[in-house]
């Protein structure tokens, strides 16, 4: 017989149990906190955990002030989520939670279009253009380094792109967040990663920013709009709560 754990997810107030129970989770009480947890044995694969990690959280926070904890927390049952977990970290999580209220992550995830990205680049850099017409002309093996150069000055010129369009996003939005965390965006049609901490009354307002953003960068970029989000970058990670 497999053996199971419990899994916590995150922690809230003992007053949201029954958005916990809604959200497919068991709500562990310790005076005023409130564990979010689910069982799964050993068996369970992991790839499963880290869906029902992220799907139990973001239904909580969809409504509830949740300090989110790292994948993987495990106990041996109940008693030791209450009595290991939350009992010695109680003032140190009530004092998070309290910071958190009111407030959830909203992440801005952007990719380039990749024909829109490419006719900016060549219309802006004089340089590119008239490379890339030099290289259509010669053959393959003729023009093997200028095909390398012409992919250099590119990629260069698609990461001034980027700062640029990330700076404009962020003068429009920083305005409407109490704190801001710009992660790297990856890959050649990567454009932003930002994750925003926002007031829950200005949720709507800055859904409304990011849309006129997206209008300002001329279609170049597919700007999603993730959250409420429990507020994942903005818990340090030095935090009980990530113990």
């Amino acid at each position: 017989m497999a053996m199971s754990e419990v899994y916590v997810h995150g922690v809230t107030e003992a007053g949201a149990r029954a958005v916990i129970e809604g959200a497919g989770a068991r709500a562990v009480a310790d005076g005023a906190l409130a564990a979010i947890v689910t069982d799964a044995s050993s068996e369970t694969r992991a790839a499963d955990l880290m869906r029902r990690h992220w799907q139990v959280l973001e239904a909580v926070a969809a409504t509830a002030t949740v300090v989110p904890v790292r994948f993987g927390t495990a106990m041996a049952d109940e008693a030791a989520v209450a009595a290991e977990f939350l009992a010695p970290r109680s003032d140190l999580l009530l004092s998070q939670l309290a910071s958190f209220e009111g407030k959830v992550q909203l992440t801005v995830k952007g990719s380039y279009d990749e024909t829109s990205l490419l006719r900016s680049v060549v219309d802006g850099s004089p340089a590119i253009a008239r490379l890339r017409e030099r290289v259509r002309g010669l053959p393959e093996a003729a023009g093997h380094y200028e095909r390398i150069r012409l992919g250099e000055l590119v990629a260069a010129e698609v990461e001034q792109v980027r700062v640029r369009d990330g700076n404009r996003l962020h003068e429009r939005l920083d305005g409407l967040a109490l704190a801001t965390s710009r992660e790297p965006a990856t890959g050649l049609h990567g454009a932003v990663n930002s994750a925003f901490l926002v007031e829950r009354a200005r949720i709507a307002e800055f859904r409304r920013a990011v849309d006129a953003v997206a209008e300002e960068l001329d279609g170049r970029v597919d700007l999603r709009l993730l959250g409420p989000l429990p507020p994942y970058s903005f818990v340090a990670e030095e935090a009980p709560a990530w113990v």
